[in-house]
């Protein structure tokens, strides 16, 4: 018996220390989920960043598109201007009508507004600002030009006046003009390309860094909910640990019957519900082996211990099944028994005696044949444990005086 106890004692204590030990492993664990929440996290703040970024580069994409437009709309109508100057000059030098200057002047109205214009447009440009310092010179030689054809006209010299457009005076002029005009429009074009192509590369790259983020945050979420089947492996391992220590607690290590403890709360509950309810009648029976001491002394403790384990193992088969049978002491049983009065008591512990001494133990090429006593008291309004269980071990003292193997009934 104090090997089986030893063995108890030292399965208790390995269980206790794995429960009192912090599990490594549910703690690296632990930090691993914690450490895979803070990633996602920033994975999720990078992805918003990034999409927030795409749409900012959209939005400067489109904008600059709108700009672009405005600049090239403004070089078409400073290039329509300078066509429209040229064809009120050439109307009034054919047919000699001063009505036909009107366009001439609104066009050089318009071609000062769109250069207005494009002045403003270009302004972080210093490439484009600096074409149209250089129109500007063009613009004033081509003004110049007209001016003077416009003027020898008025004066009455229209052959000279016909002599500079045989020279292609202004129609030089109106080239250069034109020139920087189409020197401007393709810069702004060519900007625009560059500026698409960027925001083309940018998309892409933000697609590809969106893909890979995503891809990052799937198995980041994998591997969480890996951790996560780990961590609840821990706890259940963990629960099923305390399980494990509370039925060895509450467990006799020789005959794996309930002990005393388990045995006295299962007492306390019935006295408990029979207070409460007095229809709920129960009785207590102790009984213990007769001679114990003299099959130790003779055969052994071990052989004691197989008569024990015999004894539970036999007074288990013989209960009925809502029956509670428990291990108190060395060679003491007690058994609790729901709905019995003492003549129900009676017939059961009759049965159990009778099962007990039914045939006798082989042990080292020995027979040892042996028998038990029992005492059972039924439970009263008012009784607590001590006053049962006396009255109990008073009927078993009887059973034991009037000659043992026997049951008696507490008075």
């Amino acid at each position: 018996m104090a090997l089986k106890a030893d063995a108890q004692e030292r399965r208790q204590m390995w269980i206790a220390r794995l429960l009192a030990r912090p599990s490594r492993q549910f703690e690296w664990r632990s930090y691993f989920l914690f450490g895979c929440a803070i990633l996602l996290a920033v994975l999720l703040a990078g992805a918003s960043f990034n999409a927030h970024r795409s749409s900012q580069d959209l939005s400067a994409v489109r904008e600059r598109e709108v700009h672009s437009l405005d600049v090239l709309l403004a070089a078409d109508e400073l290039r329509m201007a300078a066509l429209q100057q040229v064809r009120g000059e050439r109307g009034y030098l054919l047919t000699g009508d001063a009505s036909l200057l009107d366009p001439f002047v609104e066009g050089r109205d318009a071609a000062g507004k769109s250069f207005a214009r494009l002045i403003e447009l270009t302004a972080d440009n210093p490439e484009q600002q600096q074409r149209l310092l250089d129109m500007r010179d063009e613009f004033g030689a081509f003004n110049t030009v007209l001016d003077a054809v416009i003027a020898q006209q008025k004066s009455g010299r229209r052959e000279d006046a016909i002599f500079y457009i045989q020279r292609g005076n202004d129609k030089d002029a109106l080239e250069a003009v034109l020139h920087e005009i189409d020197a401007l429009a393709d810069a702004e074009r060519a900007l625009l390309l560059e500026r698409g192509e960027l925001a083309d590369l940018r998309a892409v790259s933000n697609e590809r860094l969106q893909y890979v983020l995503a891809s990052i945050g799937v198995l980041f979420l994998l591997l969480t909910a890996v951790t996560i089947l780990f961590l609840r492996r821990s706890l259940a391992r963990g629960r099923g640990l305390e399980n494990e220590l509370e039925r060895v607690s509450a467990t006799d290590a020789l005959t794996s019957l309930p002990n005393r403890q388990k045995f006295t709360d299962a007492l306390t509950r019935a006295i408990s519900v029979a207070e409460t309810n007095p229809k709920q009648k129960f009785a207590l029976a102790i009984f213990d082996v007769d001679h114990f001491k003299r099959i130790n002394d003779r055969c052994g403790h071990e052989a004691g211990d197989e008569v024990i384990r015999e004894v539970g193992s036999r007074a288990m088969q013989a209960l009925r099944e809502q029956d509670f049978v428990g291990r108190i002491s060395g060679e003491e049983f007690a058994v609790l028994l729901p709905g019995a009065d003492l003549e129900k008591a009676h017939l059961v512990c009759e049965r159990m005696r009778a099962a007990i001494a039914g045939r006798p133990v082989t042990w080292d090429n020995r027979i040892i044949p042996f028998t038990a006593s029992f005492g059972v008291a039924e439970f009263r309004t008012g009784d607590d444990i001590d006053h049962i269980m006396v009255r109990a071990d008073t009927a078993l003292y009887e059973a034991k005086v009037g000659g043992r193997n026997q049951v008696r009934l507490a008075a």
